[in-house]
């Protein structure tokens, strides 16, 4: 364990009372939130009124130890938990950069933003352990106004981390490496897309990043992992949700992933199919990647380009061949083994603040 920690005071399971006292309200929103339940759901298996919900969480009132009890077998955390203080706050939605999709649930996405809190809780307590990689991310200080500006955003990245020219063998491996959460949505909220954005107020910054799996595309994955990484790098106080940050993401990803100086010299002039599941395996990117590219470079015509898609979409729909293997995240689970060899994972959990069980769901995430 790092010399000098000191552990925070961490109360037993049943200290209804002394959590009451120590009441943190932004900790029920969490625990509610994780749960997904409403503020009205979580009255009535509590026997109070939403407004009293709402009073707790506000900060008005507290809740009294029999209330913290009751509230605590409802959601299914120790009472401590409401007592741990959140060092950088509950993650919140408007702070994040959501694809748009009709579908996802306000719920759903609260629903991950909570697990990603705690993804930094955890961070966090394990860094006491072990040392995790510190946060690298480079941030754009101007506006991004063009199509040349994305394109010199990847590359000063991409040479701020000596990637060089070629292509990078795992995304996931190097987002953690700078310091970024990374994690995979869930299947029961298969509706939200991958989103990222910065764990805020605290001294310490950590960017998390949420992907999909996607829909068995791994190629699809390290994009989105790349797309994510465009937003933390260039639109830190841009309002989320505007469609033409969308598309500088996603031109940020492809010349991230096929940065121009190199990827020019191989980008296919005509619809050589051989080729382009050449470059798949040598790029790990999708064929429609590599085609959409090679069009944004001027190597592929429009026609040829419109061709390419109605072939993909005929033939192999979202199920190319010639995928890559699935990138997983690593650095939390190496930390906790790091860890374990100091304190059991049931000290862990309590020092997060969460049952064991809810440690294991969260380590689910975090490694293989």
């Amino acid at each position: 364990m790092t010399r000098g920690f000191q552990p925070p005071l961490t109360l037993g399971p049943n200290d209804h009372h002394l959590a009451a006292q120590l009441f943190r309200p932004e900790r029920l929103t969490l625990a509610r939130e994780l749960r997904k339940l409403t503020k009205a759901e979580l009255a009535e298996r509590v026997a109070r009124t939403p407004s009293a919900m709402s009073q707790f969480e506000s900060g008005r009132i507290k809740p009294d130890g029999r209330t913290v009890g009751e509230l605590a077998l409802a959601l299914g955390v120790p009472a401590g938990f409401f007592a741990k203080e959140l060092a950088a706050g509950v993650l919140s939605v408007e702070s994040c950069h959501f694809r748009s999709l009709r579908s996802a649930t306000q719920r759903d996405r609260r629903y991950l933003l909570s697990v990603g809190t705690l993804l930094c809780e955890l961070a966090d307590v394990l860094e006491e352990y072990a040392a995790i990689p510190a946060e690298q991310i480079p941030r754009l200080d101007r506006a991004v106004a063009s199509d040349g500006d994305v394109e010199r955003a990847a590359d000063e990245v991409r040479r701020a981390w000596a990637l060089g020219p070629g292509p990078i063998s795992n995304v996931v491996w190097l987002l953690e490496g700078r310091g970024a959460i990374v994690t995979y949505i869930s299947n029961e909220c298969s509706e939200v897309d991958a989103f990222s954005g910065w764990r805020a107020g605290s001294g310490k910054q950590r960017p998390f990043l949420f992907l999909s799996d996607g829909k068995g595309a791994p190629a699809r994955s390290r994009f989105d992992a790349a797309h994510e990484l465009g937003h933390l790098v260039m639109h830190v106080d841009a309002q989320p949700g505007n469609p033409e940050l969308e598309r500088q993401a996603n031109l940020f990803a492809s010349a991230f992933l096929m940065p121009s100086e190199s990827f020019i010299r191989e980008a296919p002039r005509w619809l050589n199919w051989e080729l382009i599941w050449e470059l798949k395996r040598r790029w790990r990117v999708s064929a429609r990647a590599i085609v959409r590219r090679s069009r944004d470079l001027g190597v592929l015509s429009e026609a040829s380009y419109r061709r390419a898609f109605v072939y993909l979409n005929q033939h192999f729909g979202t199920a190319e061949p010639d995928e890559p293997n699935r990138e997983f995240p690593v650095v939390l689970g190496q930390a906790l083994q790091i860890a374990e060899e100091e304190s059991s994972r049931a000290d862990i959990a309590t020092l997060l603040g969460v049952r064991p069980q809810d440690l294991e769901g969260l380590l689910l995430r975090a490694a293989p």
